[in-house]
């Protein structure tokens, strides 16, 4: 028995206990074709070997069934299991006997699922003829509806996910968090290719992956994707965002702010048109995203750097505070993270920590440069500092200069609420400031002054430890501590 590919031939099931039934049959019908395709006839010969065929063949067109067999009613059994068990009602069955008194032709029509009853002796050559092709004819029909219901629903399928999966690329923030997302949802999207992979504009190394490509982070593109198809991939995608070649799926998105990303998988299977503009489509939005990332990403430098130049006039003013703001905005960074602050806020909180001491731009040199401990009338005005900075960056409606003007006004308050400018107390004081009042004094313990030397790490840390619960938040202080040699890292990496 041999079975042709489903797309060549119309697979005909005969069965029958009968051996000269088959042989009829397919003498009968030699040499049949419907529609450019001759039919492939597969023979059973009792209920297990059907169960067997039917079970491992899910596109035959026609079952031509014996209704009396080993049992009297194993066809009717078969015709049961076809159409319940195996839920299959695309299959078209004619039941043939030789024996209709033992099986009424109306009763059987009535309670059966099958679309002809036909005797034996009446299944002459034109008869079966006209009955197998009608009936092909029929499968034929009904497979093609199903067909397209099932490209229909595999559409709309697709089509929810592209939008499921886009819509979370908008909620993004961060062009880290982005890269990350980004590389999951193309693998959900891009599913049936397999494993993912996110590079950049030189295709040269992988940024972020998935599936079977996780652990190569860091390697070269190239130990994956050939040199010699990564070299021309730049220049073939023309206006589309999807380029098929050589065994790999390449999608591609642009900024005119940042370098353009590529996402690669491997190809393992043809390639559905459908599937592919959904992912063009899904790209689109991503870009979309992206671009609007990259412009934010862009003004972010812009606005640090801004800050940086800032601090620099700070720092500037007086030689002490030389490296003084950087090491305070990582500190600072550090704490809040072991906190729990999100890392949308920490990278607001890196640029604003930094600007916690502008109101000292309010305060006379005299002052700020004093190589000695200042009078009680000079530190009433330093002390001025704190409300001078407030009043400079509270008007801003932007959160970065509103996490500033709460952290300027608040960072010299205490834990016991003897601090300045309002003496507030313990959780009165925000949270930032108070994560700024202990990296303040922390740095300005551990830092050179012109009235005095640097105290060593471990003096310092006895002064913080035991303002734990007067001057600062006893939680807070037992975070910060907890992971000493981080702290001694950023010391060294921002030394003045």
């Amino acid at each position: 028995m041999c079975i042709l590919n489903k797309d060549e031939a119309w697979n005909v099931l005969i069965v029958d206990d009968e051996p000269e039934i088959h042989v009829l049959t397919k003498t009968v019908l030699k040499g049949v074709v419907f529609e450019d395709k001759p039919i492939n006839f597969l023979s059973s010969y009792d209920a297990p070997g059907t169960k067997e065929i039917l079970a491992g063949d899910t596109n035959i067109a026609l079952v031509l069934m014996d209704v009396v067999m080993e049992e009297q009613n194993t066809g009717l059994d078969l015709v049961r299991h076809i159409r319940e068990d195996l839920n299959n009602r695309l299959t078209r069955i004619i039941l043939r006997t030789g024996q209709p008194g033992e099986a009424p032709e109306r009763k059987i029509i009535a309670e059966y699922e099958i679309n002809d009853y036909k005797e034996k002796v009446d299944l002459t050559s034109n008869l079966l003829f006209t009955s197998v092709v009608k009936s092909i004819r029929n499968y034929r029909d009904l497979k093609t509806i199903k067909d397209i219901n099932e490209e229909l629903e595999k559409s709309r399928e697709g089509l929810t996910r592209m939008l499921r999966t886009s819509s979370g690329l908008f909620g993004l923030r961060s062009l880290e968090s982005f890269h990350s997302e980004l590389v999951k949802e193309a693998a959900v999207m891009m599913g049936r290719y397999g494993s993912m992979m996110l590079t950049g504009a030189g295709l040269d190394t992988i940024v972020r992956a998935e599936g079977t490509w996780k652990d190569t982070i860091g390697a070269p593109v190239s130990d994956i994707v050939p040199r010699n198809v990564l070299k021309s991939v730049p220049d073939e995608f023309g206006s589309s965002a999807v380029l098929l070649k050589d065994g790999f799926l390449f999608g591609r998105l642009t900024s005119l702010q940042g370098p353009a990303l590529y996402l690669i998988s491997a190809v393992k299977q043809s390639q559905d048109e459908g599937e592919l503009r959904l992912l063009e489509i899904f790209l689109g939005n991503a870009n979309i995203v992206y671009n609007n990332l990259s412009l934010e990403a862009d003004f972010q430098a812009t606005q640090s750097e801004m800050i940086g130049l800032l601090g620099d006039v700070i720092e500037n003013r007086s030689q002490e505070l030389q490296g003084h703001v950087s090491r305070v905005s990582e500190y600072a960074v550090f704490l809040a993270r072991k906190a729990g602050i999100s890392e949308e806020d920490l990278v607001v909180l890196k640029d604003a920590v930094p600007m916690h001491d502008i109101g000292k731009i309010g305060i006379v040199d005299a002052i700020l440069q004093k190589p000695g401990p200042l009078t009680t009338e000079e530190f009433e005005t330093m002390k001025g500092h704190t409300t001078i900075g407030y009043e400079i960056l509270r008007f801003s409606s932007r959160k970065l200069f509103q996490m500033a003007a709460i952290i300027a006004k608040e960072h010299h308050e205490r834990w016991d609420g003897k601090g300045y400018p309002n003496g507030l107390a313990s959780e009165e004081i925000h949270q930032l400031g108070r994560i700024t009042c202990i990296v303040d004094v922390f740095d300005a313990l551990s830092s050179d002054r012109v009235y005095r030397k640097a105290w060593d790490f471990e003096k310092t840390v006895r002064f913080i430890r035991d303002g734990r619960g007067t001057q600062f938040d006893p939680e807070l202080v037992d975070l910060f501590l907890e992971e000493p040699d981080l702290i001694k890292e950023i010391m060294v990496r921002h030394a003045d």
